[in-house]
């Protein structure tokens, strides 16, 4: 007997929508449904890269509470520790509400990786919707910018400054603030950057 059904029934692991086997090169849509009860973790593998996602859409289930606004989102690409992700924020500061599909949410920032992509969503209370991700079978934009990180921005000086990023591996991204609360930069390497540790 396998233990992944088990896991996936007790809401340990994710269930995915139905999505077929795709073609090499192929864009797809994936879709995740979220179903969780408070103080509990889900984990899902993304499609195989290299790829892009180039659309991250949470649909709330109308019925939910707003617990999930505080459920700590993670993305994890290729070889960064789950536990230090480079994207590590609240699902509510992560998407904005989108104005051609109410009652969706939405972020539509590039967020590349070569082999792997996981995504880890934590809630302290009742969460459910859908995660819906679109993929493009690419992901140049790591030679030129690297992954997409996101963090809670950190506490400015008496003088406003915030903690510099100290890289050169880094490049800070100001386009399309979606929650001046969140701070998106792009690092080539997988794995957390040094001085964001």
């Amino acid at each position: 007997m396998s233990i992944v059904p088990l896991l996936a029934g007790i809401g340990l692991l994710g269930t995915p929508g139905s999505q077929a086997s795709p073609a090499e090169g192929e864009v797809i849509q994936a879709r995740y449904e979220v179903d969780l009860l408070g103080r509990s973790r889900v984990i899902f593998a993304l499609p195989p890269g290299p790829r892009t996602i180039t659309a991250f859409r949470w649909v709330p289930d109308p019925d939910s509470p707003d617990s999930w606004e505080s459920a700590r989102l993670r993305l994890v690409w290729d070889g960064d520790d789950p536990e230090r992700a480079g994207v590590d924020v609240p699902l509510g500061q992560f998407a904005r509400t989108d104005d051609d599909r109410p009652g969706s949410f939405v972020n539509d920032r590039a967020m590349p990786y070569r082999r792997l992509g996981r995504l880890v969503l934590d809630a302290e209370g009742p969460v459910r919707g859908s995660l819906r991700l679109e993929t493009v079978p690419e992901a140049t934009i790591l030679d030129d910018r690297g992954y997409l990180r996101a963090t809670l921005r950190a506490e400015a000086d008496e003088a406003g400054r915030e903690p510099p990023l100290n890289s050169e591996n880094v490049g800070e991204n100001h386009e399309r603030e979606i929650d001046p609360a969140v701070r998106y930069w792009y690092a080539r390497d997988p794995g957390p950057v040094a001085s964001r540790r």
